[in-house]
This record gives structure tokens, sequence and C-alpha cells, in this order.
């Protein structure tokens, strides 16, 4: 095992980190803590030890608490709402729908859920954008890793629910959010600024802009034709727009950073 270390370190630690991460969402079914999600904690500790193994922590992730980093949250909260209403609204067109605002919400409900999409995101995003992806950069480049792990994150997602139309819509959807999500991280250098991408706009679809009334949806629609099965035509007009949001949104975090590479820095961190 000492050989198999030396003559491959990275690939080495990528396998360890992969069984690790795969244990920690395993045993999380079983630890129940008070107030703390114990996947979210298990992950995260995996991440720290990998890091800790060479010399490092979670400060290569930019996962810590000055200032600059915090804002982060906001500023990704408000382009991942802004990135989903964008495709509602497009949605709402494409399915020949109309807007409703909803005047009774229970606004107690939303900030309930506001909170609990946060552990699943930031699970999702320690896992993606988080050691693996960092040891896979230093194994193939960076375009290799944002292409390999973004396929990987399509098999975290049910996309086969609906039809071939519908998985070839959604299982490219989540690609593009991928590619999101790491620039994001190789940009900005923290893991806060897709995480709070990711809340946002998981939030945003599933709580406050619906396809149908609920108690939670500040926004719905009616009179629209959307079915669980999208036709190819609807595939289409929901992948550009979500195409277009996202090129707008990407192009806004490389003009917010344009200095190196986070791999570029955290490799002398």
């Amino acid at each position: 095992m000492k050989k198999l270390f030396r003559a491959y370190p990275n690939f080495s630690r990528l396998v360890v980190a992969g069984l690790l991460l795969a244990a920690a969402l395993i045993g999380s079914g079983f630890i129940h803590l008070p107030f703390i999600p114990a996947g979210l904690l298990l992950v995260i500790l995996v991440n720290w030890l990998m890091f800790r193994t060479e010399g490092k922590n979670l400060n290569v992730l930019g996962f810590n608490y000055r200032p600059r980093n915090l804002l982060l949250i906001p500023f990704g909260l408000a382009m991942g709402i802004g990135l989903y209403l964008l495709t509602f609204y497009a949605g709402t067109f494409i399915f020949s729908g109309q807007i409703i605002r909803n005047s009774n919400i229970d606004g107690a409900e939303i900030m309930r859920r506001f909170w609990k999409v946060l552990p699943t995101t930031a699970v999702q995003d320690f896992i993606v954008v988080g050691y693996c992806f960092y040891k896979l950069i230093q194994l193939t480049g960076k375009r290799i890793a944002v292409f390999v792990v973004g396929l990987f994150f399509i098999t975290m997602h049910d996309f086969w629910n609906g039809g071939l139309v519908n998985a070839f819509y959604l299982s490219t959807s989540v690609f593009i959010g991928y590619l999101l999500f790491s620039t994001a991280l190789l940009r900005s250098g923290s893991i806060w600024l897709p995480i709070g991408i990711h809340w946002g706009n998981n939030f945003a679809n599933s709580t406050v802009f619906k396809y149908n009334r609920t108690p939670t949806s500040w926004l719905y629609i009616i009179n629209h034709s959307y079915l669980q099965r999208l036709s190819a035509g609807q595939a289409i007009g929901l992948f550009v727009a979500a195409n277009i949001g996202a090129a707008v949104v990407i192009g806004i975090i490389c003009l917010a950073w344009r200095g190196r590479g986070w791999i570029d820095r955290s490799a002398v961190a």
C-alpha cells in the first residue's frame, strides 16, 4: 500500500477520498445529530482529513469565515435565484401559461424550506467541487476534470423520469449547472460561491417559483400545457433559455474574478 501511495500519490488519494465520501454518505443514515445534518458534517470532515494528509486544510477550498468569502453566499444566492427565474419565465412562454402571484403564502414554511435546502446542496458541492475535484485537476487538468466530474454530477440526479427527451433536457441542464459551479470555484477560489448559487437555484425551483400553486409558491403558472414528458420543441426551448442564463452568470463570474485560477493559488497554499 505504501509503495502504491509513493508511486501514484494523487491517484491513490483520489481513490481513498472517493471511498471515504461513499462511506460518509452511507454512514450518515445511521447517525442522528440534533440540529446538525450528519451527512454534511461527515462529508466536510472527509475533505478536511484528506487535505490534512497533504499538510493543507479547508482554506484550499476557501471554506473559512473571512468576510470577503462569506459575502459570496448572498452574491451566489442572488445569481442562483435569478438564473432559475429566467428559466421559469421562459417555461411560461414555452408552455403557453400565465404567471400568477400568490397572495396567500406561508412565510414560515418558506423560511423552513430555505434552510432545509442548504445541507443537501452543500453536501453535493463538497463532493463535486471539493477535494476529489482538486486531485482530479492535478491528475488530468482543469478541462478533463470538469468534464469527468460533470458527468458524475449527472448520475447524482434522477433524469430518466419522463421519457428520452425529458432525460436529455434534464441531464444536459445538470451538466450546465456543474459548469457553472466549477467555474464559480475556479474563478473565486472559494466553495462558498458555488454553494450559494446551488442553494439559491434549488430553493427557487423547489419552493417559490412553481408550475402549480403550493403554500410556498410566490409565483406559479396557470393555463399551461406542461406535462411530465417534454416535447422536443419544449426541451430545446428550455435548453436554450438555461444556456443563455448560465452563460450570463458565468460571464459575470469571469468578469468579477480575473486573477489566477483556483488550482494555481491552492497548489502553493
